[in-house]
């Protein structure tokens, strides 16, 4: 089905409802790491999953809710005359719980997760379009985080960023180095800074990076963003390590920048400008990044590490990567969610989580990193269960790169209590 007669079946169920009590659910159903399943067993293979996968959909759901493929492994569920919206999240559950058990297709079986955006008529929307760019919305928002059904939350629609905004402001260099510092608990000193874009557009203000760095994967803008990133980090760690020669710096790594051919040459290149050495650097991914593309993520990581590059798995323990895999990848460092962190002195459970998280990184020779330190209470308790190091609002806000490094000028920065 095209958009077209999407949009026109979509407002014709809103015609029909228009004075009714019962709210109308969009639900935009999204299979999620399958990439490489049409590419490996061929266009039949690839449609009879989504045809099995749409039986299954249709199985768990109500004889008057309509399902309809709109993409290759993507699909859109009208649920008419439903109570409210509690009960159009519990039709995304359901369909979420449906995809636990694997897919068959002839003699293989095949697990496939799903992502799921919801949006309700008429409290999310009162036409076709605003509808379904909000389902949309709350797709997004699945496919970036650990939940698998998200129904679109009022208000939470970010100002849409012109392309254009983007790509002038990275050409002309309007966006900004921030470095938030890295706390070694065991010595009590700042061994390291995270570097991270910030971009204040003048007469607009700050934008978010959850705002831009998005638009820049969805636009392709993320390969000179990148650029960007890696120059522009480095000049500042090669004027950092001038005051203090044993401070490494950790960049940010989109997953959508793997498959470019030039980007192991890009990110050597760069350091070689400005002098930093491999081994000061660290590059962040986060979990579920890894887990799109295993084999090209491992191939290329490898080939970084083997260059002397550090690799961090970001947000771990947030995500479904697999330890079969975990064991292939050459990392060198865990960096644990801040989701558990920042719940730690109000849940045991969390606590758990972390210590457990530390423990299998130490057993694998691997640093552990805690993000999200917003407190001297949560510190203590990461140093008594032995996290390595630890970033956070505690610790130090992250601050325009010149800045910080004018305070590493004036003396070290001072040991956090």
């Amino acid at each position: 089905m095209n958009r077209s007669a999407l949009v026109a079946l979509l407002t014709g169920h809103i015609v029909d409802d228009q004075g009714q009590d019962a709210t109308l659910g969009v639900m935009l159903i999204r299979l999620q790491r399958l990439r490489e399943f049409r590419l490996v067993y061929g266009y039949a293979a690839s449609d009879a999953l989504s045809e099995a996968a749409q039986i299954r959909i249709e199985q768990v759901l109500r004889p008057v809710d309509v399902v309809s493929r709109i993409g290759e492994y993507e699909f859109v569920v009208l649920l008419p005359g439903l109570h409210d919206r509690n009960h159009a999240a519990l039709a995304g559950s359901r369909v979420v719980r449906a995809f636990h058990d694997p897919l068959s297709i002839d003699t293989r079986s095949v697990l496939a997760s799903v992502a799921i955006g919801i949006s309700v008529f008429p409290e999310h929307g009162a036409d076709a379009e605003t509808l379904l760019r909000r389902a949309e919305l709350a797709l997004g928002d699945a496919e970036r985080t650990n939940e698998r059904s998200i129904l679109y939350k009022v208000g939470s629609e970010k100002s849409l960023i012109p392309y254009e905004w983007l790509h002038e402001a990275i050409v002309a260099n309007r966006l900004e180095v921030y470095l938030q510092p890295i706390l070694d608990l065991k010595a009590n000193q700042i061994v390291g800074a995270e570097s991270l874009a910030r971009w204040n557009e003048l007469g607009r203000g700050m934008i978010a990076p959850d705002a831009f760095i998005p638009l820049a994967e969805e636009t392709g803008l993320i390969s000179e963003l990148t650029r960007w990133s890696l120059n522009a980090t480095l000049r500042h760690a090669s004027i950092a390590r001038g005051i203090d020669p044993a401070l490494s710096f950790s960049i940010n790594l989109s997953p959508r920048v793997f498959g470019q051919r030039d980007i192991i040459s890009q990110i050597m290149s760069a350091l070689s400008i400005w002098g930093v050495p491999p081994e000061a650097v660290t590059l962040e991914v986060t979990e579920n990044a890894l887990m799109e593309d295993p084999d090209m993520s491992l191939k290329l990581l490898r080939h970084l590490r083997d260059e002397g590059l550090c690799i961090s798995i970001d947000d771990f323990g947030a995500g479904y990567s697999s330890l079969a895999y975990l064991k292939h990848f050459p990392a060198t460092e865990l960096k644990i969610d801040r989701a558990f962190v920042i719940d730690m002195q109000r849940d045991a459970r969390s606590v758990q989580v972390v210590r457990s998280i530390i423990d299998l990184g130490h057993h694998m020779q691997l640093g552990v990193v805690a993000e999200g330190v917003e407190d001297a209470v949560t510190l203590e308790m990461l140093r008594h269960i032995g996290c390595d190091r630890a970033q956070g609002f505690h610790i130090r806000r992250p601050a325009p790169a010149a800045e910080v490094i004018a305070e590493l000028g004036r003396s070290p920065l001072p040991a956090i209590s």
